[in-house]
């Protein structure tokens, strides 16, 4: 086994160092790569775009989206883009409010009172829309069975905001901590069908999608183009099997199949290229977050208003069913790109492309400053996780503890015996970016003092308490293994 495990080392570092030494120029040269690494991993399909502002460089696919058929992917084949549909549902809500439809700030009270929201805070933190935007509402994520059915099912938007009723209850008080939730755009369909006064995906296909040019992409709860659509594909005993398509029941938060073809105007988009659809002041908003208390206190990074950052690029991910998916695009640059495969994740797909994207370029560094160790001093200590993004898997979370340390001149985080240092880039605001960008800050909330560190909400606990707790669980946890042991 040891020896086994040198070799698969000694394998694994040749093949980086070679990666290394040869490095990628061209676009048939990424593509060829690319492609290595899906027959590798044994990727069924895959869907590719990359672009500039104003020209695909390359829209296509590699492997299969139906293995059986023996149709390879095309740069019209049909993938489920999952989560990456909040993106656009967030540039529809953003044209209502050019329109003068809504605004950010409205309350969902006054705008939807139908909607069943608990709320205990309602008269100091109403829930506003760009609570929902930015997943600061504090409700608890999706319930299994009301995210999937395995029967084909249509609903319109009001069925699926119903759906999620059970949690809608906020569980902290709203623009207070992120906590990435699909009921909120649940939500955010519904507010968009009742204001337009059509569908929501008629309203995002007619408003958003073919001005444009994204003419083939649609928001079809299940699979319903067999000669287009990818099917979706597992590893089971070394074989790619065949996954029945499941009926997504929250259409708005990602429902979205789409091609590569279309992928890459939606990109050219937030690249500038608008084609008059959505003001540039829009876009900007959509990737600064501001409900936050983090945000409040100086972190413009994170999740904004359906995008969020990927260290010098922004962008979405998606997840649903098989399909793993995600684009990134970078305004400055002027570049993007978008990825999607049919099974067995995307590998190290989505680095090979930035890296690619990166090279011979520089992206600006933001400033650190000397350490405030007067400041720092009172929030050293011991944090637990409190944003969990299901409630019932909250316990999870909170067992992962988080120790802030400093040495000599620098701060440090100790997660699970493995330490790393931070920069100060202000008062209390940190980095661990490898481009400076400010992702952690310490700040008060009441009489508690929290760190937040990369969407984290975390608040500082005693020491003493936070391991005699640990080890009490974990005690406890033996003792029932041990007792569903039998006896000698």
């Amino acid at each position: 086994m040891k020896k086994l495990l040198i070799l698969y080392l000694a394998l694994f570092c040749g093949q980086v160092w070679a990666q290394k030494a040869k490095p990628i120029n061209s676009i048939k040269e990424l593509v060829d790569s690319i492609t290595t690494i899906v027959q590798q991993k044994k990727i069924p399909g895959l869907m590719l775009g990359i672009t500039n502002r104003d020209s695909v460089l390359y829209a296509g696919g590699i492997g299969y989206a139906d293995l059986n058929a023996h149709r390879r992917v095309n740069k019209q084949t049909l993938f489920r883009m999952g989560s990456i549909t909040k993106s656009i549902v967030a540039l529809a809500i953003m044209k209502l409010a050019e329109n003068g439809k809504i605004r950010l700030t409205d309350k969902l009270r006054d705008l939807a009172p139908e909607i069943p929201v608990h709320n205990p805070w309602e008269s100091t933190n109403p829930v506003q829309v760009v609570n929902l935007l930015e997943h600061t509402t504090g409700f608890d994520d999706f319930k299994l069975n009301r995210m999937y059915s395995l029967a084909p099912t249509e609903l319109d938007a009001r069925q699926m905001m119903r759906l999620q009723t059970s949690s809608m209850i906020c569980r902290w008080r709203p623009s207070e901590r992120f906590s990435y939730n699909n009921v909120n755009y649940a939500i955010l369909g519904y507010l968009i069908a009742k204001l337009s006064g059509i569908s929501y995906d008629r309203y995002l296909t007619e408003t958003i999608m073919r001005p444009l040019g994204m003419v083939h992409s649609n928001f079809n709860l299940y699979s319903q183009h067999p000669l287009l659509d990818a099917k979706e594909y597992t590893m089971q005993e070394g074989k790619l099997q065949l996954v029945p398509s499941a009926t997504f029941l929250i259409g708005p938060a990602g429902a979205l199949w789409s091609d590569a073809e279309d992928m890459v105007r939606l990109i050219q988009c937030f690249l500038g290229n608008t084609h008059g659809v959505i003001r540039q002041s829009s876009l900007e908003r959509m990737e600064q977050p501001q409900s936050s208390l983090s945000a409040r206190a100086g972190i413009r990074s994170g999740y904004g208003a359906g995008t969020e950052d990927f260290d010098g690029f922004r962008g979405h991910s998606g997840i649903l069913g098989t399909f793993r998916s995600c684009y990134r695009y970078n305004r400055d640059l002027g570049l993007g790109f978008v990825v999607c495969s049919n099974g067995n994740g995307l590998a190290t797909i989505e680095s090979l492309i930035t890296t690619f994207l990166l090279q011979g370029r520089s992206l600006p560094k933001g400033k650190t400053t000397a350490l405030d160790k007067k400041a720092i001093t009172p929030y050293l200590g011991y944090y637990q996780v409190e944003n969990p993004r299901f409630k019932i898997l909250g316990f999870v979370d909170r067992l992962l503890l988080l120790k802030v340390e400093q040495e000599d001149d620098t701060v440090q985080f100790n997660m699970l015996v493995k330490k790393f240092k931070v920069l100060p880039t202000g008062p209390l605001i940190f980095t661990n970016s490898a481009f400076n960008t400010s992702t952690i800050v310490f700040l008060k909330n009441g009489n508690k003092r929290i760190l937040v560190m990369n969407g984290r909400y975390c608040e500082q606990v005693s020491g003493i308490w936070a391991l005699t707790s640990r080890s009490i669980l974990l005690v406890s946890c033996l003792l029932a293994v041990l007792s569903f042991m039998p006896p000698y």
